[in-house]
């Protein structure tokens, strides 16, 4: 099981540094998290993230920023920054994503 998985992130891995392009790019998502991960490939939901150190990427979330943040949060723990393309969360965006209730009913 161990062998199958780790067979499956790497193809993840590949996929995501050698995959050919679009007519649009996609948009690149990076998270900081407050720890490290355990594992350099983190699958969240149906969204595969290469961590290095506490710094994580992906290029194929499939929602919006706010919940791709919510999702990895629940996940992975804290996340100290989180930027999506151009966009980088505020302090009241990374306090929602973490699970403060309060910020996110001001959210919406």
């Amino acid at each position: 099981m161990k062998h199958t998985l780790s067979l499956f992130a790497s193809a993840i891995m590949a996929a995501m540094l050698f995959g050919a392009t679009t007519a649009h790019a996609a948009s690149v998502i990076t998270a900081q998290l407050a720890e490290a991960p355990a594992e350099r490939v983190q699958i969240v939901r149906d969204t595969a993230w290469v961590c290095n150190g506490e710094t994580c990427t992906t290029e194929n979330a499939r929602s919006n920023a706010r919940h791709e943040c919510l999702r990895f949060a629940r996940e992975l723990g804290t996340v100290t920054a989180f930027t999506s393309g151009d966009r980088s969360f505020d302090a009241a965006e990374l306090a929602a994503c973490n699970g403060n209730p309060s910020e996110q009913r001001a959210q919406r």
